[in-house]
């Protein structure tokens, strides 16, 4: 690479970080906070959610009357129902869409933007909980970059359709390897039954690639689990 196509390179950087600085201005930096086990999303990825408690009721209607933005973290435990503890990382979402159900239910669809940081919990007279947030280490979720050529999608279905037979889990494969590498990886990280903390790490990823690498580094590990167990059935 000679040096007129650093320099082109990096201006071109410096434009993107430059518009990245202006979108990110309306992102609030004090979020309300929906925790939930074993949910994570992704930016550009939609997440279904169906809300029925009072306090998340509350929650949803003040979103719909303002910003429409909810950020989607994952809780630690259950010991303390009222207020459980929470990872510091998760992912701010915008309400595309949503219904009201005949028993006063919301569901609404939530569209991923950006992955955030907790600073601090805010205190509120609001029944749901608020935070203080930041969004500097994320601000590549912003950019649209591809890393289609660098995931191997046939060896990861392949190893995916192990771990779906292994739980006894169906899909139609047709449509997934259809798929985005993009989406696939993420979706992948939405929808298999992983723990709490192998979700959390996949959501705390840098990137894509590292991200497709930790799902390969997971699926093998049951993968290899189960044949030991079938090992010593057989033995």
């Amino acid at each position: 690479m000679n040096v007129l196509s650093i320099e082109i390179n990096y201006k071109s950087r410096l434009i993107i970080y430059s518009f990245i600085m202006l979108y990110i201005k309306d992102f609030p930096n004090e979020i309300a906070i929906f925790p939930l086990s074993n949910a994570i999303f992704f930016p550009n990825t939609v997440l279904p959610l169906n809300i029925f408690e009072p306090r998340y009721k509350k929650m949803t209607e003040d979103a719909l009357s303002n910003n429409k933005l909810i950020g989607m973290v994952q809780t630690k435990s259950y010991n303390n129902v009222i207020k459980p503890e929470v990872y510091n990382v998760g992912c701010l979402g915008k309400i595309e869409t949503h219904s009201k159900t005949v028993d006063g239910r919301y569901l609404i669809n939530l569209t991923g933007l950006i992955r955030f940081k907790i600073l601090d919990e805010l205190e509120t007279n609001l029944p749901y909980r608020k935070f203080k947030v930041s969004y500097e280490d994320y601000l590549e979720d912003l950019e649209k970059i591809k890393f289609s050529d660098k995931i191997n999608v046939i060896d990861l279905i392949d190893k995916t359709r192990k771990f779906f037979k292994i739980h006894q889990l169906s899909t139609d494969w047709k449509i997934v390897e259809k798929v985005e590498p993009d989406k696939l990886v993420n979706s992948l990280s939405m929808i298999c039954p992983f723990s709490v903390s192998e979700k959390q790490t996949l959501l705390e990823a840098k990137n894509l690639i590292e991200r497709a690498n930790l799902i390969n580094q997971i699926i093998n590990f049951y993968i290899l689990g189960n044949n030991k167990q079938q090992d010593r059935k057989i033995h």
